[in-house]
């Protein structure tokens, strides 16, 4: 099981350790579920499907994946840990740089979509351009984050979220995302699909090859009641 399926428009990035979380009590849009399917292209070219519900309640602060293919299992994000549940028994436990209040669905939950969280983290808005029917935003890192972490780039079209791409101090490109169609209910807005294309980077800062994943997502529910149980799905000890 690769991490990188779990990711989709989250990222694996540090980027996601430095963002601020924008978790207010009452917030009226506090829940969201929806179904998704990953397809993944490793840079070796092996392929992957991945279909399952994804739940996220900004109270618990757990992000939740019911997979029903390949095979039935649980995965629970708290607090930069990966839960691999299978058959109510833990059977794998993983760090990874990602805080569920920090993910593209606490930010659709927010209304903070547009800027991917951008404005409430220690980023801050540098060269604004227009291309085409495109408006382009260089998001710098606080002068002293600058040696671990590089510019952010996002375009937005038609007044909505239309890419992102993630660089390296070295400007070198690390991940980049691009949105297509827009999924509403519950007054929330949230991508039908999302393409990410990675460049891994090997152990001596090289880049070779990319990985490709298409994450699509349908019968969004905000607000919902029920399935308590799954929204706080609690993690056994083991």
């Amino acid at each position: 099981m690769k991490l990188s399926r779990i990711l989709s428009g989250a990222g694996s990035l540090l980027i996601f350790l430095m963002m601020l979380p924008n978790l207010s009590i009452g917030q009226h849009r506090f829940r969201m579920k929806a179904d998704f399917s990953i397809k993944e292209k490793n840079q070796n070219g092996q392929m992957s499907l991945t279909m399952g519900t994804v739940y996220y309640d900004r109270t618990h602060k757990k992000l939740v994946y019911q997979v029903r293919f390949p095979e039935k299992e649980t995965w629970v994000i708290t607090d930069t840990i990966f839960h691999k549940i299978v058959n109510g028994k833990l059977v794998g436990k993983q760090f990874i740089p990602m805080l569920p209040s920090s993910t593209i669905f606490d930010y659709a939950l927010s209304n903070n979509l547009g800027n991917f969280g951008l404005e409430k983290s220690f980023y801050k808005a540098g060269e604004v351009k227009k291309e085409g029917d495109q408006v382009i935003t260089t998001w710098i890192p606080d002068e002293r984050l600058k040696k671990a972490m590089g510019n952010v780039v996002i375009s937005r079209k038609n007044n909505s979220l239309y890419g992102i791409a993630f660089y390296s101090p070295k400007n070198e490109l690390l991940k980049k995302q691009l949105f297509k169609g827009m999924l509403k209910s519950g007054g929330i807005l949230f991508p039908e699909e999302i393409t990410e294309i990675i460049y891994p980077v090997s152990a001596n800062g090289t880049q070779s090859g990319k990985s490709t994943k298409i994450s699509t997502f349908k019968n969004l529910k905000v607000n919902e009641n029920g399935e308590n149980e799954i929204y706080n799905f609690p993690v056994p000890a083991k």
